[in-house]
């Protein structure tokens, strides 16, 4: 979230900020500050009533050593003591509900983000390679996948509802080898790989997950009254690996890539419908970078150049996009996707997200780190490495023969016994 200072002290740089946005009212900024000024208020006169509880302790045992009554004293100091406990329910019952506000409130966005109301304006940056071209007709990843029986749809939807998949035979080693090559890839740039839990508690998470960006997708589990989010991304899980803890600016930058499962409801989604290119549950390799204020932008440039480099390597035609104003989403000041183009489609399409956060995730979870000049919030920062299926489909649609084959690209084969197709 926002620092409250960055409200007190420049408001109006706040409401253009929401104006640049798309879908956000500007009088929340007005709300929070009635409720901090409350707060503060509130405070002040706690304040004095903690001062006054002590001038009236101190003079009980002032009373106490020259032997007269204190029960006048003991009296005031129960009464203090009684609007003491109020005020600091108040003080609570004040800051929560500021804070509940202020973490609805987006992050500041870089002043390069192109602006734009949706996807349609993002801005094309660069591409990589060429877009395949065919002398046959092309297929789909869904009819490549029911011509090679390397899926089936029926019998998961039957047994566990749409958007569900049964992975099959030489689609589901490709998948494997995928994440094999991208965890080893991370792991010789210094990344610590780790697999991480696929729940978190609802009040952690919802410090780690942007609630107004995923509300409709999280899925939600109540066990006996113990709330619990499963992950949409190990990224939610990530972010609260260093919750509460203070680092040295020495030990920063601390490279994560967390392999995990991901559920996703996608509730109201109607595209892509077929297939499995948007689905309730698939896995992935995320990168997490927790770094000094003055690294992000570096770092940023990095972990974009990772996920380009593993699509080079799948020897994948892509582009890299700029996220405009109104498609950015709560959390990053600064967004790049990469889309592979897709054949059977006709398109590009999003296969990860390579975002900014600066010190705004890090605020909510109470990461900081020693700095030279004092203590500070962490800057944070994330990129999808590859996620599958979506990573396996570009390779299949791009890389498809005419008979249905399909050319495994060259750094994937030593995970798939040397083998030059998919049959």
């Amino acid at each position: 979230m926002l620092d409250i200072k960055l409200l007190r002290e420049n408001k109006e740089k706040i409401i253009e900020n929401l104006k640049r946005r798309e879908g956000f009212d500007t009088l929340i900024v007005d709300k929070v500050l009635e409720i901090d000024l409350k707060w503060r208020h509130n405070k002040k006169e706690l304040d004095k009533l903690k001062s006054q509880k002590n001038k009236e302790s101190e003079a009980i045992n002032k009373i106490k050593k020259e032997g007269g009554d204190i029960k006048k004293q003991i009296d005031k100091v129960k009464e203090i003591s009684e609007q003491i406990g109020k005020k600091e329910k108040e003080e609570h019952d004040l800051i929560k509900k500021r804070d509940e506000l202020l973490f609805s409130i987006p992050n500041l966005l870089d002043p390069e983000v192109p602006s734009g109301a949706d996807e349609e304006e993002n801005v094309q940056i660069r591409t990589w390679g060429k877009k395949p071209k065919f002398s046959f007709k092309v297929r789909t990843h869904q009819e490549l996948c029911e011509l090679n029986d390397w899926y089936d749809l029926e019998k998961a939807a039957k047994n566990s509802g749409a958007r569900f998949y049964f992975l099959k035979n030489e689609l589901l080693m490709l998948e494997m080898a995928v994440h094999q090559y991208v965890l080893n890839k991370l792991r010789k740039k210094s990344f610590t790989v780790m697999s991480t839990p696929t729940m978190l508690r609802a009040k952690v998470a919802k410090l780690a997950i942007p609630l107004a960006d995923f509300e409709d997708t999280v899925y939600k589990i109540d066990n006996e009254g113990d709330e619990l989010f499963l992950i949409g991304t190990s990224e939610h899980a990530l972010a609260t690996f260093h919750k509460d803890e203070i680092l040295t600016q020495k030990d920063l930058p601390k490279y994560y890539a967390g392999y995990s499962p991901c559920f996703r409801r996608e509730a109201g989604v109607t595209k892509d419908e077929k297939g499995i290119f948007r689905v309730h549950n698939f896995n992935k390799v995320e990168q997490f970078v927790y770094c000094s204020q003055e690294d992000s932008d570096k770092i940023h440039k990095e972990i974009t150049e990772n996920i380009e480099e593993i699509f080079q390597d799948f020897e994948l035609h892509y582009r890299i996009v700029d996220i405009c104003s109104g498609d950015i989403g709560i959390f990053a000041t600064r967004k790049y996707d990469l889309e592979a183009w897709l054949p059977g489609q006709e398109k590009y399409r999003e296969m990860g997200s390579s975002s900014n956060y600066r010190d705004y995730g890090a605020r909510s979870l109470n990461v900081r780190y020693q700095g030279k000049d004092g203590i500070k919030f962490c800057h944070t920062l994330n990129n999808t490495a590859v996620a599958t299926p979506r990573a396996v489909i570009a390779i299949i649609e791009q890389h498809q023969r005419e008979d249905g084959n399909v050319k495994i690209p060259e750094v994937l084969r030593p995970y798939l016994g040397g083998k030059e197709f998919l049959k």
